[in-house]
């Protein structure tokens, strides 16, 4: 019904205006909408009223349809409240906190699993907004896979870990909530202790895994089970070999399976390297004192450089054996290919020494052996 309809109508009697009281619940018809307002009317547009923009960004972040003619419950706010156009104020986000806090408290009490989007987010937690309400995720109650874990503490990385989880969904369970302030404390960990309880009771010595790396540190790789169970698997239960840089040996995301190798009162270690043959056991078999292997050079310490000779294990040339000038060290470049003598195995101390020099010099003999032979 148009507005001067409306008018002609109330001028003759046929129709009468409602009586609408602050705080009635009311239904509404979005007529009209700029970017920060939107404009509502309810029985055929006998009242006109407004919500402002920052219940607009409430409402809309929580999914509600404010397009034109779209139909919802407000609420109306004392009749004082009223802008500069002449429109009387409705509140929409007070009703709404009602059902949600309704609901809140009937699935605290249900232990029910909820869903739920951080809108922002701290160096000590995530909040989730619903219609004014605030729930908090602390950082401890995170899930092993969402736990932003920057290793020398950086809390600008800490923080631009945490700003990758605002908008996502995360399921968690109510651990605490203040009815007075209507604030609550979630935690996604306790979502998944069901999941928890079950993979420990899986878990046996000797038993193997598909886990995924959760984190990485200096001499650790994180890994989970089911999102719900995170370990710790040193660098020395990765790899056989001497490794610089742990990072060459996975990814966060990727799968690594795992051998349980203790297990007591819930505390595990986890080991890699013993699902695979020890390379020492093969080594032997390939080379011997007097061979010449190449392999490349990945790395140089004082006095010694590093060739790997198999897999990720190294043999080591002494400054001595490389022909002992600046010239014959400065040849060997990193991850560049070299040829080497063995002059030491032994596989029980895990340990393979290396030769350029020696290799040149029996090249040399040879060389000479031949040419006397030409005399």
């Amino acid at each position: 019904m148009a507005a001067t309809d409306l008018h002609a109508q109330l001028m003759d009697g046929s129709i009468t205006l409602p009586l609408i009281k602050a705080w009635e619940k009311v239904t509404w018809n979005v007529v009209k909408r700029g970017d920060f307002w939107v404009i509502v009317n309810c029985d055929q547009w006998a009242f006109t009223w407004l919500i402002l923009s920052k219940e607009v960004k409430d409402l809309e972040r929580n999914g509600e349809d404010l397009a034109v003619w779209a139909e919802l419950e407000a609420e109306i706010l004392w009749s004082d409240v009223v802008t500069d156009e002449g429109y009387y104020v409705i509140s929409i986000s007070k009703l709404k906190q009602e059902d949600v806090w309704k609901r809140i408290v009937a699935q605290q009490e249900s232990d029910e699993i909820i869903t739920v989007i951080p809108t922002e987010a701290n160096l000590w937690w995530l909040l989730v907004d619903m219609h004014g309400i605030k729930w908090f995720i602390p950082l401890s109650q995170l899930a092993p896979i969402h736990y932003p874990r920057v290793e020398d503490g950086d809390q600008e990385k800490i923080f631009d870990e945490l700003l990758k989880l605002l908008g996502q969904e995360i399921q968690v369970r109510i651990i605490n909530f203040d009815e007075d302030a209507r604030r609550m404390i979630l935690s996604e960990r306790e979502w998944l202790r069901e999941e928890r309880q079950k993979v420990m009771d899986e878990l046996e010595v000797g038993k193997e895994f598909d886990w995924v790396i959760s984190g990485i540190s200096s001499y650790w790789f994180f890994v989970t089970i089911g999102w719900g169970v995170e370990w710790l698997v040193h660098i020395s239960e990765i790899t056989f070999g001497h490794v610089s840089n742990i990072d060459w040996l996975g990814d966060v995301g990727d799968e690594m399976r795992v051998k349980v190798i203790w297990l007591e009162d819930g505390k595990i270690s986890l080991s890699h390297k013993q699902l695979k043959p020890d390379p020492w056991t093969i080594i032997p078999q390939q080379y011997g004192v007097g061979d010449i292997i190449a392999g490349e050079v990945v790395r140089y310490v004082p006095y010694w450089v590093f060739v790997r000779v198999y897999e990720d294990i190294n043999g080591l040339i002494h400054l001595s054996e490389i022909g002992n000038t600046e010239e014959g060290v400065r040849s060997l470049k990193l991850w560049s290919v070299v040829k080497a003598k063995v002059i030491l195995l032994e596989p029980h101390n895990r340990k393979i020494g290396l030769s350029i020099k020696a290799m040149k010099e029996d090249e040399g003999g040879k060389k000479a052996d031949k040419e006397s032979a030409k005399k």
